[in-house]
């Protein structure tokens, strides 16, 4: 059981394709986000250090937490419990948790 201080929505990619006879795009294809999942996230690194070409950044690195479930999203959306965007991610890795049934993401 996690206990819930957030959310996360993957980025699901719809349509698209290409023609076989040809191999061009028949259409492009459109990212939209996800159902919200209940989360727990820890911050694991947090710098605001980061720069480049003159810009501040970020530096970012979370440890999310949710109950056992098939996750492969390349990216998501996390997010407080207010509704408040923490920021966007790239998926790092995905490890399920047998013992506690929940599934570990590094973003």
């Amino acid at each position: 059981m996690i206990i819930q201080n957030g959310t996360i929505e993957p980025k699901v990619k719809t349509g698209g394709g290409i023609n076989p006879e040809t191999g061009h795009a028949v259409k492009p294809a459109t990212t939209v986000w996800g159902e919200p999942i209940p989360c727990q996230y820890i911050p694991l690194t947090h710098n605001r250090l980061g720069r480049a070409n003159g810009e501040h950044y970020t530096l970012a690195t979370y440890q999310v937490l949710i109950e056992e479930q098939p996750f492969e999203a390349e990216q998501l959306r996390l997010k407080d419990m207010e509704g408040n965007v923490v920021g966007e991610y790239s998926t790092i890795s995905v490890k399920p948790l047998v013992a506690v049934c929940e599934t570990e993401i590094l973003i």
